[in-house]
């Protein structure tokens, strides 16, 4: 982190990350310590595909005002098939491969705008917005390489994380996930898509959603984490 982070956004940080982490088996903690862990045990999990924006203006594409889209609407790709038919979690660079910024703008390790305050209340609506929460940041997105960074507060104001050019660069936080451990979102720094595990109710919540656009992706034929693969490539 590039300043103190006593207090801000209505987190604190924890005295003893590691126990605070503890319960997240060791080889997932190694594997994402840079970026994020890819947490495994729930029901059920889905993908969450971040905003992404389109000029208005045509003719002032890079400074212009920007309006949301689907990414089905701007590809003519089968997205569910081509995600399933690659051996990478979902991501703009594939997935809407045609189109570059600033046609298109959708940022790597940022959960924000609509998808966010989609996320943030249905997991309000099934563990309260005062439940007390966690929130990890990798040693990548928190600038960070020489102690973990766990912040501790409260759901209500995980919003105010993500946007923090002080502290984090504008970036979300790679982990965050409520103190009763029924839900868990990770959002990789280089990944265009955030996943969310929890309960089948939970993550049917999160793909009915009028707001959301998900993918449904697991990686294929194996057990090995997802962070793993991904550390690998990088």
């Amino acid at each position: 982190m590039t300043q103190d982070a006593d207090g801000v956004d209505g987190f604190r940080p924890v005295v003893d990350p590691q126990a605070v982490l503890a319960w997240i088996p060791r080889d997932v903690r190694e594997d994402g310590v840079t970026c994020g862990m890819d947490a495994s045990g729930w029901e059920d999990d889905t993908w969450i595909l971040h905003d992404l924006t389109v000029p208005i203006d045509l003719a002032d594409r890079e400074e212009g005002p920007r309006l949301r889209r689907r990414w089905r609407d701007v590809t003519d790709e089968d997205l569910p098939a081509l995600s399933k038919a690659r051996g990478w979690p979902p991501n703009a660079a594939y997935l809407v491969r045609n189109l570059r910024w600033p046609d298109i703008e959708v940022e790597e390790g940022v959960l924000g705008g609509e998808s966010l305050t989609a996320l943030l209340d249905i997991v309000g609506d099934f563990s309260g917005p005062g439940l007390a929460c966690f929130a990890y940041y990798g040693m990548v997105p928190a600038n960070e390489y020489e102690r973990l960074t766990v912040l501790e507060g409260t759901l209500s104001a995980i919003g105010g994380l993500t946007r923090n050019e002080d502290l984090f660069r504008g970036l979300s936080p790679s982990n965050w996930w409520p103190s009763d451990r029924s839900w868990f979102v990770w959002t990789d720094y280089d990944l265009t898509a955030t996943r969310v595990s929890g309960s089948r109710t939970l993550i049917e919540a999160v793909r009915s959603h009028p707001l959301l656009e998900t993918l449904d992706w697991q990686w294929p034929g194996g057990s090995r984490s997802a962070a793993e693969r991904l550390r690998e490539r990088r």
